[in-house]
């Protein structure tokens, strides 16, 4: 990591790590489709087998329907820089690949101001069987493909309000290796 001067704290050129439940549980829940959790139980008269997530989604109370919506996602390519962190303080979000390769994940905690906390921003490379959950209002870079385009189902609920996404323009851009 390369630590740059940034009003007291540090920003960071970060590079990925390989994304695990352990290096991401602060920010989210992943949902491995290659090795689900748990022992699941036989559906569709014994070809398949489901396999729950429970407790993986949290919202506050008074917000809507969940709202699911296909995102297609063009491809970029590391190293990039990013400029924007966003969040949803009212409702958790989960996107699960559909299409595409790996894809990168930046998610940083919020700080005592309410703003993303720059001096603990983390990024991770995701396969293309992960999917990732997102806690309610954890900062987080709006969804990248790396190398092809993507396709993401995205499962969230929104109230019809400005908190339903609010973005944070970084004062100065951030080096993703």
């Amino acid at each position: 990591m390369n630590d740059l001067n940034f009003k007291g704290s540090f920003v960071k050129s970060i590079t990925t790590s390989k994304i695990t439940q352990n290096s991401f549980s602060e920010f989210g829940n992943i949902i491995d489709t290659s090795n689900p959790t748990g022992e699941g139980f036989s559906v569709n008269e014994g070809r398949g087998k489901r396999f729950n997530y429970p407790n993986i989604f949290d919202h506050k109370n008074g917000m809507n329907d969940p709202e699911i919506s296909i995102y297609q996602i063009k491809p970029s390519t590391l190293p990039v820089e990013i400029a924007i962190l966003e969040q949803h303080p009212d409702t958790s979000q989960l996107f699960l690949p559909i299409t595409g390769g790996d894809y990168l994940v930046v998610v940083a905690p919020t700080n005592s101001d309410g703003l993303p906390d720059i001096s603990n921003i983390k990024a991770f490379i995701a396969p293309p069987d992960i999917g990732i959950s997102y806690h309610q209002g954890i900062w987080h870079l709006p969804m990248m493909s790396l190398e092809k385009a993507g396709s993401f189902a995205m499962l969230m609920w929104e109230s019809g309000t400005n908190n339903d996404c609010i973005i944070h323009h970084l004062v100065e851009k951030i080096t993703i290796l």
